[in-house]
């Protein structure tokens, strides 16, 4: 990759008893020590106590459970106390064994963790009843899962039960034992699950040397073990150290896989972390150790910060099937594991998350942590991370950042999406993506994995249909980030007679503007039609002046331009199936070597630009850029 720029270039989960939610109030919080803002004035313990007893309110005062299945736009209202895992005969086009346990178990943790840790910290007897009341119907429950095997509704009531357990003395000696009953009935609940020779996988290698390591690598058989395995502690059950042991081999695999690529993209490897973390304080101390300086842990971990909004740390890059708001288990990960292993950067993104996002055991765990001056922001730059590159100049809602997809997992939330770019500022995704697929058929779900959906270019209206990336570049020089992506193995097989692919991505600060320069280098046959689509926020304005569109949103303007194309406002769409985005079209034509170039400008206007008679060097900002 040499010249690609020229001009100035040279070259607690279970948190101990002792840990009593008083120490919310009591605590004192760390800040960030970097450059990010907006930091709210009470300490961070403070904070996070005043949102659970505000949750704690809500949730007194309700009769019945409000479950918002918002993938399907339905929500359900179950009787309380909930007594059963119900099968709500609701049609549900295309799907025809909805999960509704899911949506459910989150909400119902949500609930009994609320009205708990208030009741920890308050000594609310009214809360404390509310909370037996509810823990004994699900002590009572038939059955903790409805799926053929053992699944994430099991582990949800069994890490509710066995937390409550841990951390509520009150709960008193009768309940107590009702819930030992009830986690040995979630341990023996697939019995064939417990004798078929998975339990002899007593190492990580030996999960990944496996014949069902496929069914290994998704989220859920480890977040279902890992549930096991608390019940398993608690109610004492005869093959407790058979599951530990698998428990603990899997958690190393899941580590390991990270380590040469795999990943479920940052809701669900944070969701795996989330439990680990809950698990983790009453594992071996070699397990846990091993666990904990783990590099992939940290590869992790670091997902949270690196694919944030600038402006909010939890608003993450929405590639790929995550959900900032509904699914923030990576951010319960990083409070609960601060108690087993300090990480300043960790102490900063806590400091910084709108607490209003995390779920309540998040928030008690951020009770049992002490002071702390080691708070510190990360440093701007260009990152590489598990299935992104990222080009940011830094945290603070006026910075910018690019994240680029860019992983080879393949695993079912993976989309084929490679050299999707989205650009974030002022807290929001100005240039944004559809993000988590839709199920259910229609015209939502081929918004968001159809023609449309993502950015990257789309030859002769053929997509990708393969997750086959290579990265090239991904580095500073002289005050300009550079990221390049090889895409051309990610399009459907048969269909391009190709050469190569290469999507080039320059992020320089010029002066009062923020300059993002893209250029598609495509070299093959028969390339005929190259066809491009910008979604933008579902909240920005739209602007038209001069070819180029302007994206406002809050204090930010983004500025879509072309030195190739002329932006019309006919092709300024919103397309059937749309969440509310707005999209940007445009179709360049094509030649059998042909770069196609992007400028987007965060200003008060466009950049300048100017491009060479080849086509290869593009002027902008006052720097020279080409893909060669």
């Amino acid at each position: 990759m040499k010249n690609w720029l020229f001009g100035n270039h040279p070259g607690a989960f279970l948190l101990p008893a002792a840990l009593v939610f008083a120490a919310l109030v009591s605590c004192g919080g760390s800040g960030p020590s970097g450059i990010a803002k907006g930091v709210r004035e009470k300490p961070l313990p403070e904070r996070a106590a005043e949102i659970i007893h505000e949750r704690a309110e809500r949730y007194a005062g309700q009769e019945l459970l409000v479950v918002d299945y918002y993938r399907i736009y339905r929500k359900l209202a179950y009787p309380l106390p909930v007594t059963e895992i119900h099968r709500p005969d609701f049609f549900v086009a295309g799907i025809s064994k909805y999960p509704w346990e899911i949506w459910m178990t989150w909400e119902l943790e949500e609930r009994i963790n609320s009205l708990g840790w208030a009741a920890q910290s308050s000594g609310d007897e009214s809360l404390r009843s509310l909370v037996r009341r509810d823990l004994e119907a699900l002590a009572g429950w038939p059955e903790y899962d409805v799926w053929e095997s053992p699944h994430l509704s099991g582990a949800h009531c069994a890490r509710i039960l066995a937390s409550a357990y841990k951390n509520w003395p009150w709960l008193g000696e009768e309940l107590k034992r009702k819930i030992e009953t009830a986690l040995g009935r979630i341990v023996n609940s697939f019995p064939e699950w417990l004798n078929d020779g998975r339990l002899d996988l007593t190492t990580a290698q030996a999960v990944l040397d496996s014949p069902q390591r496929a069914s290994f690598e998704h989220n859920i058989p480890t977040i279902a073990m890992i549930g096991r395995a608390l019940a398993a502690r608690i109610a004492g059950h005869s093959q407790a150290q058979a599951i530990e042991t698998h428990t603990g081999a899997l958690v190393q695999a899941q580590l390991d896989m990270r380590s040469q690529g795999h990943t479920e993209a940052i809701s669900y490897d944070g969701y795996i972390l989330d439990f680990a973390a809950d698990w983790l304080p009453g594992a071996q101390e070699d397990v846990r150790s091993r666990a904990l300086e783990h590099p992939a842990l940290s590869l992790m971990l670091d997902q949270s910060w690196l694919m944030s909004a600038p402006g909010n740390v939890l608003n993450v890059a929405p590639f790929n099937d995550v959900e900032p708001r509904e699914m923030p288990f990576h951010a319960g990960a990083h409070a609960k594991l601060l108690a087993l292993r300090e990480d300043p950067r960790s102490r900063w993104f806590l400091a910084n998350c709108p607490l209003e996002w995390l779920r309540s055991d998040a928030l008690a765990a951020l009770a049992g942590l002490p002071d702390s001056s080691q708070a510190q922001a990360p440093a701007s730059g260009a990152f590489e991370g598990l299935y992104t590159m990222v080009l940011r100049t830094g945290w603070d809602s006026t910075d910018v950042a690019v994240a680029i997809s860019a992983t080879d997992a393949s695993v079912g939330h993976i989309q084929n999406d490679k050299g999707t770019l989205v650009i974030g500022s002022g807290g929001n995704w100005l240039v944004d993506d559809p993000g988590y697929q839709q199920y259910v058929p229609g015209l939502e779900r081929e918004f968001t994995l159809g023609p449309t959906a993502h950015n990257y270019p789309v030859i002769n209206g053929v997509l990708q249909k393969a997750n086959r990336v290579k990265r090239l570049d991904c580095s500073g020089r002289d005050g300009v980030l550079h990221a390049a992506v090889d895409i051309t193995e990610g399009y459907e097989p048969g269909r391009l007679d190709l050469q190569r692919v290469v999507r080039h991505v320059w992020l320089r600060q010029a002066g009062d503007k923020t300059v993002i320069v893209v250029a598609d280098r495509i070299q093959g046959r028969g390339i005929e039609t190259v066809d491009y689509n910008w979604h933008t926020h579902p909240q920005a304005a739209l602007w038209l002046a001069e070819g180029a569109c302007l994206v406002h949103l809050g204090h930010s303007n983004l500025w879509i331009d072309s030195p190739n194309l002329r932006l019309e406002g006919r092709k300024i769409v919103r397309l059937p199936g749309t969440r509310g985005q707005v999209t940007v079209q445009a179709q360049a034509a094509g030649a059998d070597d042909c770069c196609i170039w992007w400028v987007f400008t965060l200003g008060a206007a466009p950049a300048g630009k100017s491009l060479s008679a080849d086509g290869l060097v593009l002027e902008a900002a006052g720097m020279k850029f080409s893909p060669e």
